[in-house]
Formats: structure tokens, sequence, C-alpha cells
């Protein structure tokens, strides 16, 4: 008896707890389940996906270099766009996430870096948390991603809604999103048809916007029911990079030596934003200069040299392979000199590390990069091959926190 007694109370505990919840859920299903409607792909609906694009100012989107939020006060984000890498922060973890290639990405515990399986999961919820909030923030400029389905859709109302399906991507492949409007085409709504809701169709609220300071207008807060997904401080910024020059400046400076008292030494800065190059001319016994090469880096009012890979995001490894490349092609130009010959058997090609490399700025908006073998002074003529750079063509070599606005 008093077995079947407990077994009773636990059984109305159960019940207690589960009913009110099994009834309010039913009561959500009948009440916001749909089917998914059927639309009709081709231009009509690209024009209407063209046309949200337009009134959210996608330009501005796509000129953004960096964006900042944080979602339900739990996940914060600062995302590199322009160098598709995200900073991830949450509990105590942090993920510095590649997103071309995950591979190459960081996870830390505290201060800890992780490694093994610890850090391949930890990594794989990064990217899982990303692909969710970074969907919250940017939706809208996803609409002609590769994979993405567009169908235009006539709704109850007349009115005309745009119907978007991933079918590759993401973490949820395959979920479907029904976009609508308000008259000047701006989204004030969708509703959802994703694997990770059991009720299909479910609204949530896209018009709490805000116009950046890049120009694009980005969401702050999302009604779903009665829960709200707050967007936190909602950052877009632009990227400075294309309005800065560079700015030298040479001066000499009296050589102590007394046999070289006519031959100062020189030194040339050239300032390119917060990062400086010094290249130092020093002569030897026969008036030849030679030079040394220097790059720093001004941060918080100070001034601290650095390794050129430091200027750099993991993009450059495409062009220390092209320096290497080209400079290997140079000495092989030259070894078709015959006088040349004694010289080029003096040096052993091989490959340079940016770090290894030497790197200056000049006065015309570029950058140069050297390559250096250790010869004989009487070579000193093929000692070295320059490779020069527009800084207007490599944006995308440098890190953006560097040159945010």
């Amino acid at each position: 008896m008093k077995l079947k007694r407990i077994l009773k109370i636990i059984g109305g505990v159960i019940v207690f707890f589960t009913l009110p919840s099994l009834l309010f859920f039913g009561f959500l299903y009948f009440k916001y389940n749909e089917d998914l409607p059927v639309g009709e792909q081709g231009a009509a609906a690209d024009v209407l996906a063209t046309r949200m694009l337009n009134i959210l100012n996608h330009d501005a989107y796509k000129a953004t270099d960096y964006l900042e939020w944080t979602f339900k006060n739990r996940h914060h984000y600062k995302w590199y766009k322009s160098e598709n890498r995200c900073e991830v922060y949450w509990k105590n973890y942090s993920v510095d996430l590649f997103l071309n290639d995950t591979s190459e990405s960081k996870a830390y515990h505290g201060e800890t870096l992780l490694n093994g399986e610890q850090a391949t999961e930890t990594i794989q919820k990064a990217t899982d948390y990303f692909n969710n909030d970074s969907f919250w923030l940017v939706a809208p400029y996803k609409v002609f991603n590769e994979g993405v389905e567009r169908r235009i859709v006539t709704t109850k109302d007349n009115k005309q809604a745009l119907l978007i399906t991933y079918t590759s991507g993401g973490s949820t492949p395959g979920d479907s999103y029904l976009w609508h409007f308000d008259d000047n085409g701006k989204p004030t709504h969708y509703q959802m048809w994703v694997s990770i809701l059991p009720i299909n169709g479910l609204e949530a609220s896209w018009s709490d916007w805000i116009t950046t300071e890049s120009g694009a207008q980005l969401p702050t807060f999302h009604k779903l029911l009665f829960l709200g997904l707050e967007m936190g401080e909602v950052k877009g910024i632009k990227s400075n990079y294309s309005s800065i020059k560079t700015k030298c400046g040479t001066k000499e400076i009296k050589n102590d030596n007394p046999e070289l008292i006519d031959f100062p030494i020189i030194i040339k800065n050239c300032r390119f934003n917060n990062f400086e190059s010094t290249t130092i001319g020093s002569p030897n016994y026969t008036s030849k200069y030679y030079w040394k090469h220097e790059l720093y880096k001004y941060e918080n009012g100070e001034k601290t040299k650095i390794n050129n890979s430091q200027m750099f995001n993991s993009n450059i490894k495409s062009i220390e392979q092209m320096i290497n490349d080209e400079s290997k092609a140079h000495y092989e130009q030259l070894s078709r000199t015959p006088e040349l010959k004694e010289c080029l058997n003096l040096i052993k090609i091989k490959y340079h590390t940016i770090d290894e490399m030497e790197i200056s700025f000049n006065e015309n908006n570029e950058i140069e990069f050297q390559i250096t073998y250790e010869i004989t002074a009487a070579c000193d003529n093929i000692k070295s091959s320059l490779h020069i750079m527009n800084l207007k063509d490599i944006e995308y070599l440098f890190k953006v926190e560097d040159f945010l606005q």
C-alpha cells in the first residue's frame, strides 16, 4: 500500500507539471502551425529580393568590414567580415574563428589554449553559435547566397512575400523563411519552417532597425511569440583604409666615424596609418651605403617594434608564396648571364617567410618586400630581389581592426 501511494504521488506530480505544458504546446500548435506555402521561382522573386536589399542599403553592408553584437546577452561577437574571421565569446570560452578554414581556428578557456578533442568541440560549438546568431543579424543580406532558392508567394491578404529556402550551408540546411514587407519593401517579419522548431510557420519580428556607422541597416531586437531576442549594442563599421596615404620623411645624422664624417647616417621614416617603416642607411669605407629595415606599430600612444607578420592577416601566405616564386624566377633569369655565374654560385635559393623579408613603405603609397642573401660585397648588385606593390591593391592582406574608423 505504501509503494502504491508513492507511485500515485509521483504520477500526480508528473501530470501536474507536464499536462499544462502539453496543453500550452497544443494551443500554440493549432494556432500557429502552417504548411510550407507554395511559391514560384523566377524573375519576380529575384526582383522582390533585390528590392529588399536596396531598401536596406546592401552596398553599405558589403562595404562593412566589422560587425559586433551580443545575442541574447549570452554570446558576444566581433566579426571581421572582410577577413571572414570572427571572435566568439561565451561564458569563459573564446574562439578565434576562421570561417573559410576552421582548422586554423584557436579555442581558449580563459587564457588557456585548448588542444585536441576539447578544442575541436569548442570550435564546432562556436561555429554553430555563429551560424545561428549571425543569421538573426544579417539574414536579409543572404538571399542571393549560393544554394539559396527564392520564390514569390501571394499571402492570404493578397500581398507579395518572399520564400527563401537554404538548400546548403550553415548548420541546418533545408530551412525555409517567408519574408513579409511593408509598403516600401522593408522587412517587418518572417515565418519559419526550420528543423529546430516543432511548430511550422512561427513568426519573428524584423522591425527594430538601426543604421550603423557604415550605413548598413541591422536589427537590434526580435520578438518570437512572447520571447524577446536581444542583439545587444549592434555595430557596423567600415575600414578607413582607402583614405590613408603614406607620409615619408628623411633626415641625416652626423657620422661619428671620423673617417666617414662626410657621409652621414641616413634615416627614412614612412608612416602608413599606425604602422611605420624605418630604413637606416650606413656607409662603409668605400662610401657605399647599406640599408637596414625595421617595422613599428603605434598603439595606445606607444611605438613598438614588430615582426612583419604582425601587420598582416592569414592571407599574407599567398603573397609570401608569390614573392618567393618571383624571386626564384628572378635569379633563374640572372643565371643566363655568364658574367654573373661566379656570384650566383654563392647564392643558395631558399624559401623566405614574411618575417625573413625586409619591408618598407615609400612616398608613392607602395609597400616594398625585399629578399636579401648574405654574400660577398663584390656581388652586392645581385644580393637581393625587390618586389613592390601598391597599397590600394593589397587591402585584403591587412587586419581589419587596425583600420577601423
